[in-house]
C-alpha cells in the first residue's frame, strides 16, 4: 500500500513497471532459454517460408539420382565406371563445376578413372565428420585440409569421419556434416571443422574455391556491431567474405524453394536426353532424392527434402552475396529495441486517457512490428537479428505497466471511496467513485427503517464549555454511533448538527430489529460517553432516539458541481419528530407505528396518538420500556 502511494508520477510508475518486467523476464529467459531460441528460429522459418521464390534458378543445376534412376540403372552404390561416365557427360555438356554430394565407400575398380574425370571437370567430392562421441568411427581417407598451422579454438571438433578411398586424396573435398537444431531442422552448416589438428572446409566452400579466383583462405574476426563474428576470406565471396557465427557456422539462405532449381534425372543425363545448353557453364550439384541414399533432412521450407539442396542454396547465396549475417552486436540491438519500445509504451501510457487498456494492445502491435522489422532486414539487407527477446520484454513491460497502472487506479479509487464513504453512505460512495458527476436526479422510493439520534441540551453545553471539549464530545458520539449502526447493518445517512440520521434497507428481513438493537447500543454507550456532571446551571446531556419504518425517497440531488445525498419523506420526518418528543414523554427511545408493526406492539408501551409537527395524519407512538433500556 505504501508503495502504491509512492507511485504518484508517470516516471515512478514507468520505473516500477520496468523493474517488474525485468524481475519476470530474466528468470524466464534463463530457465527457458532453449524454448526462446526455438521460437526465434521458427519465426525465422516463417520468414523464409512466406518469402521463398519459385523463380527458376539456372546457374546452379541439380543432377538427381532418383528412384527412377535406380530402377533403370541398378541399385546404389553404382559402379565407379558409371559415375565416371556421369562426370564425363557433365563435362561434355559444358558444366563449369561438378559438386558430388556423395561419399564413396571402400576402394573399387575404376576409382582412378572416376578421379581423372573429376580432375578434368573441376569436380569436388564430399566427406562426413562425426561430431558426437557415439559416432567416433573412422573410415576412408580425409582430404581437402586447409594449409593452416593449427585449428582455431572456436571450431567444432570432430570425433570421427567417413572419407573417400585413397585414389581421391588429392581431389578438392568438402564435408557435408549436418548441423541440426534442437527441433531437427537444418538452418546452419559448419563452414569449418577441425579433425586431428587440421581444418576442413564445407563442400560448398571447397566448390567455390575451385572456380573463384583468390588467395589463401583466412578466418578474420568481424569488426563493428553489424559485422559477423568471423569472415571467411580468400576468394571472391562478395566484398568481405563468407559471414560465420562464433562457432564458424554459416547460416543457410532459404531464398528459393526446392522447385526453383532445375533438376535433371541422372538416368536422363546418362542417356543423353538433356539439352546441352541446360548445363553449359552451370554449377552442378550431384546428389540423390532416392530413399536408398539416406540423404533426407528437414529444412525451414519442408520437412523432408534431399540434403544436396542445402549445398545448392549455399552456392547460390554465395554467388549473389546473400548469405545471412548474424551481427555480433545482435544482443545490443535487441536491448536497444526493448528499451525504446518500453519508452514508447510509457509515453503512450502517459498521454492516453485509457492507458490500462491501450498499452497492452500497443505492446502486441510493437512486438509484431519487431518481427516485421526482422523479416525486412533479413530479406532486404541479409541481417539476421533476434526479435523474441525485445518483443518478450516489451510485452512484459506492457503487462507490467498496465498492472502497475491498474493497481494504482484501484488504489486511487479505493482511497476516493474511503474518502467519500466518510461523508456519504458506503454504497453511495462506491457508486460515485466509479462514475462521473451528473446533473440528473438519481432517487428512488424504498421501504426503510430510519433512526434519528440527537444529544439533548448540547447547544447550551457548547456555549458554556471550551470549543475543544465540545467538539471532542461530538466526535466521540458520532464515532460511537457509526460503529453501533454499521455493526447492525445500517448506513449513516448524515450528521445533522449534533444528531445522527441512519437508514436500514427494507430488503433485510430483520431491518427493524437491527435498528432497535443499534438504538439500545447507542443509549447504553452514551451513559459513559457523555459528560455526567455538567455545570450546575446546565441540564445534563442525554440522548433521544426516534425510530420508524415505511416508505422513503432516497437519492442524490443537485447540480454536478454541488450535490447532496439524502433520505426524505414521512418516515424520515416521523423519526425526527419522535426523537424531539423523547424529552416530553420521558422515554429515551420512541417508535412509530410502522416499526412497531414490524417488531410487535406487545413488546412496547403505547404512548397514545399524536399529531406530530409537519404531518397531517396523527401517529400512534410507542416507547421502548424503560426497564429494558436500563
Amino acid at each position: 500500500m505504501h508503495l502504491l502511494v509512492r507511485l504518484d508520477t508517470p516516471l515512478r510508475r514507468t520505473l516500477a513497471a520496468c523493474l517488474l518486467a525485468c524481475l519476470i523476464w530474466l528468470p524466464l529467459r534463463l530457465i527457458f532459454a532453449g524454448a526462446f531460441q526455438t521460437i526465434e528460429e521458427r519465426s525465422g522459418d516463417w520468414v523464409w517460408r512466406l518469402s521463398a521464390s519459385s523463380a527458376t534458378e539456372r546457374r546452379v543445376v541439380l543432377v538427381d539420382i532418383d528412384e527412377a534412376s535406380l530402377h533403370e540403372l541398378g541399385p546404389w552404390p553404382w559402379p565407379r565406371a558409371r559415375l565416371a561416365e556421369l562426370s564425363g557427360r557433365l563435362a561434355s555438356a559444358g558444366a563449369a563445376l561438378q559438386v558430388f554430394d556423395i561419399v564413396l565407400a571402400a576402394q573399387a575398380p575404376a576409382d582412378d578413372a572416376f578421379a581423372a574425370r573429376l580432375v578434368a571437370g573441376s569436380g569436388v567430392l564430399a566427406q562426413v565428420f562425426a561430431l558426437h562421441s557415439g559416432s567416433a568411427a573412422a573410415a576412408g581417407q580425409l582430404a581437402g585440409a586447409l594449409p593452416w598451422p593449427a585449428c582455431p579454438a572456436n571450431l567444432l571438433q570432430a570425433v570421427g569421419y567417413l572419407g573417400n578411398p585413397p585414389a581421391y586424396a588429392t581431389l578438392p573435398t568438402g564435408h557435408i556434416t549436418p548441423q541440426t537444431e534442437a527441433d531437427g531442422v537444418m538452418r546452419r552448416q559448419p563452414a569449418l571443422i577441425c579433425s586431428d589438428g587440421k581444418v576442413y572446409p564445407a563442400l560448398f566452400y571447397a566448390a567455390l574455391a575451385q572456380v573463384l579466383p583468390g588467395s589463401d583462405t583466412q578466418l578474420v574476426a568481424g569488426t563493428g556491431p553489424l559485422a559477423p563474428a568471423w569472415w571467411l576470406t580468400g576468394h571472391a565471396f562478395g566484398p568481405h567474405g563468407i559471414p560465420l557465427d562464433a562457432s564458424a557456422n554459416v547460416r543457410i539462405p532459404w531464398h528459393l524453394t526446392s522447385d526453383a532449381f532445375v533438376s535433371i534425372s541422372a538416368r536422363d543425363l546418362l542417356a543423353g536426353r538433356v539439352p546441352a545448353e541446360l548445363l553449359n557453364n552451370a554449377w552442378v550439384v550431384v546428389g540423390g532424392t532416392a530413399l536408398g541414399l539416406n540423404d533426407r533432412i528437414a529444412t525451414p521450407l519442408a520437412g523432408n527434402v534431399s540434403g544436396f539442396v542445402v549445398h545448392a542454396q549455399l552456392l547460390r547465396g554465395a554467388i549473389d552475396d546473400q548469405l545471412p549475417i548474424e551481427p555480433v552486436g545482435a544482443n545490443l540491438f535487441s536491448a536497444i529495441a526493448a528499451v525504446l519500445g518500453a519508452l514508447l509504451l510509457a509515453g503512450l501510457g502517459r498521454t492516453s486517457r485509457a492507458p490500462v487498456s491501450l498499452v497492452p494492445v500497443a505492446g502486441v502491435g510493437l512486438a509484431l512490428a519487431f518481427y516485421g522489422f526482422k523479416a525486412l532486414l533479413l530479406l532486404r539487407a541479409g541481417y539476421w537479428l533476434p526479435w523474441v527477446d525485445a518483443a518478450g520484454f516489451v510485452l512484459l513491460f506492457a503487462a507490467s505497466h498496465s498492472l502497475v497502472g491498474h493497481a494504482r487506479h484501484r488504489f486511487e479509487r479505493e482511497r476516493l471511496y474511503r474518502h467519500l464513504a466518510s461523508y456519504l453512505p458506503g454504497p453511495v460512495a462506491a457508486v460515485l467513485a466509479g462514475k462521473d458527476p451528473s446533473d440528473t436526479l438519481d432517487a428512488e422510493r424504498a421501504i426503510v427503517t430510519v433512526l434519528h439520534a440527537d444529544i439533548r441540551n448540547f447547544s447550551a453545553y457548547c456555549e458554556s464549555r471550551p470549543p475543544e471539549e465540545a467538539t471532542a464530545v461530538l466526535h466521540a458520539f458520532f464515532s460511537m454511533a457509526t460503529v453501533a449502526i454499521e455493526g447492525q447493518g445500517g448506513m449513516v445517512e448524515s450528521f445533522q448538527g449534533d444528531a445522527v440520521l441512519a437508514v436500514w434497507n427494507g430488503t433485510d428481513p430483520r431491518h427493524a430489529e437491527r435498528a432497535l438493537e443499534a438504538a439500545l447500543k447507542i443509549l447504553a454507550e452514551c451513559r459513559t460517553l457523555l459528560p455526567q456532571n455538567p455545570p450546575d446551571e446546565l441540564a445534563p446531556l442525554a440522548v433521544g432516539i426516534g425510530l420508524e419504518t415505511g416508505l422513503a425517497t432516497v437519492g442524490s440531488f443537485g447540480l454536478a458541481r454541488r450535490r447532496t445525498h439524502m433520505a426524505m419523506g414521512r418516515t424520515v420526518t416521523t423519526a425526527a419528530r419522535l426523537q424531539e418528543m423523547t424529552a416530553e414523554l420521558a422515554h429515551p427511545i420512541l417508535l412509530g407505528e410502522g416499526i412497531a408493526a414490524e417488531i410487535g406492539p406487545h413488546r412496547l408501551e403505547s404512548q397514545g396518538t399524536f399529531l406530530l409537527e409537519g404531518l397531517n395524519i396523527p401517529c400512534h407512538i410507542y416507547a421502548y420500556p424503560l426497564r429494558e433500556c436500563l
